[in-house]
């Protein structure tokens, strides 16, 4: 549980300002009132979600586990713990809190959606695949899971099948801004720049840019380069949390693989 508050430190808010937690969220107070008065699994799973949108994973952590022990069927707290360990960088430990969250619930689209991208992030793309069909084939809605395997084809530089997944995802939902970004990473690993950059300016900024570029790089296998642009994105706007995810994931390809001289856009 020290190696949990250590990896949650940088995403902690510093409530200098406030006497108590309740006070500067609203959100995490009510979470903290519901699980006092009347002590659930589900108030627990409550106020663990309300401790993520917080930016306060270690309590998240502790709130997920709890409602796990309590209830080992208890799909959204393995779900939960697996998504906090993708997020600090370290998916491997995350999976098997994943695959709990599907035998849990079977039927979850959300729990197959969560293990796909777990999946995804240990290098995957096939198995990860496998469950973003399996979640959208639960949730014929889940746009989600459709921009997911729009990623997991970009990443094996297939711009093809990722413009059709990310396609199908805008259809359900016009509004969903990474599918829109997916698509343009899509249109520009095909050599479409000028349509990628109509699409990236639609969603504009910097920080948006630079995370963008490192999305490129990335199915480029250009690791280096990709991670010095997640950080960019990174400093320019700090409540981008993925881009320092990405940026480890980056790190991590190039220890073990190395770059490729001004990329390679064929399938592995």
């Amino acid at each position: 549980m020290q190696q949990v508050r250590e990896f949650s430190k940088r995403a902690r808010p510093d409530p200098t300002n406030a006497e108590t937690v309740e006070r500067w969220s609203q959100d995490l107070g009510s979470a903290i009132s519901r699980l006092a008065s009347e002590p659930t699994v589900e108030h627990e799973v409550g106020l663990a979600q309300a401790y993520v949108r917080a930016g306060i994973l270690d309590q998240a952590y502790e709130h997920f586990a709890r409602a796990a022990r309590l209830d080992a069927r208890e799909s959204a707290a393995w779900e939960g713990l697996a998504r906090i360990w993708r997020d600090w960088g370290f998916p491997d430990i995350g999976l098997g809190n994943a695959h709990r969250a599907v035998w849990a619930v079977p039927l979850s689209p959300s729990a197959h959606n969560t293990l796909g991208t777990i999946l995804q992030n240990l290098g995957k793309g096939r198995e990860a695949r496998a469950q973003f069909a399996q979640a959208f084939a639960l949730d014929p809605t889940a746009a989600y899971a459709h921009n997911n395997m729009c990623y997991s084809w970009l990443m094996e530089a297939n711009a093809d099948a990722a413009a059709t997944a990310c396609g199908r995802a805008l259809a359900i939902d016009s509004s969903l801004v990474p599918a829109r970004n997916n698509l343009a990473l899509a249109r520009a690993i095909n050599g479409d720049l000028a349509g990628a950059a109509e699409i990236f300016g639609e969603a504009g900024g910097e920080a948006a840019a630079q995370y963008n570029l490192g999305i490129v790089y990335l199915s480029q296998r250009r690791y280096s380069a990709a991670a010095a642009a997640f950080d960019r994105a990174a400093l320019l706007q700090p409540a981008l949390a993925m881009a320092g995810a990405r940026a480890r994931q980056a790190r991590q390809h190039a220890a073990v693989a190395p770059d490729v001289e001004g990329g390679n856009h064929e399938r592995r």
